[in-house]
């Protein structure tokens, strides 16, 4: 396999795909998403299965730098800026949708109750990647991107607690106790906390080598060097390389924001290829057949999982007494989920195999729809709210 001409074809098409959807008014990472789903298995298998799981490594390199950029946006002064709000949304955001999805499949659909609530759980889970990379674009800014960014950073910090304590409630209902409740509550705390602290291990060591070095070209090695680093650190010990980077960039920005801004700066100069190529994968991985497979319990995910994010967010916002266009437009913002929901398909697929394919085929086709309209709403939500600072023709 030649991986160097994939890699050229996937850069150039997902150029073109971008310049081409800015024209019909969508935001480049739609394009790249689609010219990915056409070149993948689903449509022309251009970029096969096999050259996928090869070019599997360009997406822990990009989530590692999307994850490092989010925690670099979330300076505890333009939190501040933003209030209670922030705290308050992605927990009434979280909290909807955790209880639309689970109350819709249970008394809608008749979805037992214990499996109703795995995916309720699943459901609070957001894909930052897609909405960052929306408000790059158009070079976002003002209280409804500082809110957006913030909730998303944290939100999937709440969802693996409350996926570890609903997987715990589960296994109870199920009679499945094997190990006992604290033994499955703490496997996701130290998810949660072991990656907090290996980022501000890693942010503390970031700052301390990048003052010795006075050349740009060297500190965006060491930049890279560290984020890489950490990211496979957290794999190996089974930690959350997303959380794991959002802390590193957070703890930086906040102990030394002159000199974490500096390398920010470096990593947005070289990291957009990078992107392309993930979102471009991202799109070939899309199984377009497993639309054909979600039934009602699918369709009932996807909608109430939207209107609980939605609503919720707005309720969150109300009573916060947000600004205007942050109870208005953040739930659209809030719309995709990718990586950290599939990831918790495995584990349900580990601790409750009864309904692991059942929860794997609707997650999977729920991902098709969401990574594919969600960039359109985190657009739709800039533009409106007026804090889109580059509009694209």
């Amino acid at each position: 396999m030649n991986v160097i001409l994939y890699l050229g074809i996937i850069l150039i098409t997902g150029l073109v795909a971008g310049k081409v959807v800015n024209r019909l008014k969508l935001p480049a990472v739609t394009g790249y998403l689609l010219i990915g789903l056409l070149l993948g298995p689903s449509v022309f298998n251009l970029i096969s299965e096999e050259t996928i799981t090869v070019l599997t490594p360009i997406n822990s390199i990009a989530l590692s730098l999307i994850a490092f950029s989010i925690g670099g946006a979330l300076s505890l002064y333009e939190i501040k800026k933003c209030g209670k709000s922030v705290m308050v949304i992605t927990m009434t955001q979280a909290m909807g949708a955790y209880l639309f999805v689970a109350l819709t499949l249970h008394y809608l659909l008749g979805v037992e109750l214990r499996y109703a609530l795995i995916f309720g759980a699943i459901s609070t889970a957001t894909a930052p990647a897609a909405t960052i990379m929306v408000l790059r674009e158009y070079k976002a800014k003002g209280p409804l991107t500082n809110n957006l960014l913030a909730v998303v950073a944290l939100d999937d910090a709440f969802c693996l607690i409350a996926f570890g304590i609903t997987m715990a409630l589960a296994k109870i209902l199920a009679g499945k106790v094997g190990g006992g409740v604290a033994a499955m509550i703490a496997a996701p705390l130290w998810e949660l906390f072991g990656s907090i602290l290996l980022g501000m291990v890693f942010a503390v060591l970031l700052l301390r080598l990048a003052h010795r070095l006075k050349e740009k070209p060297e500190k965006m090695v060491l930049v890279l060097g560290l984020v890489f680093l950490q990211a496979g650190l957290a794999e190996l010990l089974r930690l959350s390389a997303l959380l794991a980077g959002m802390t590193m960039g957070c703890v930086a920005v906040n102990l030394l924001p002159h000199q974490a801004e500096k390398m920010f700066r470096l990593v947005s100069a070289v990291d957009n290829p990078i992107y392309v190529l993930f979102f471009v994968l991202a799109g070939a991985n899309l199984q377009l057949a497993l639309l054909t497979k979600v039934g009602l319990v699918g369709v009932a995910y996807i909608v109430s999982r939207m209107a609980g994010k939605i609503g919720g967010a707005t309720l969150g916002a109300l009573i916060s007494k947000a600004p205007a266009v942050v109870r208005k437009y953040l739930g659209l913002g809030l719309i995709p989920q990718a990586g950290v929901a599939i990831g918790l398909t495995l584990l349900v697929q580990q601790g409750l195999p009864e309904i692991a394919d059942l929860v794997t085929t609707v997650i999977l086709g729920s991902v098709v729809v969401y990574e594919i309209i969600g960039p359109f709403f985190a657009k739709v939500a800039i533009i409106k709210a007026g804090e889109a600072g580059a509009v694209r023709n």
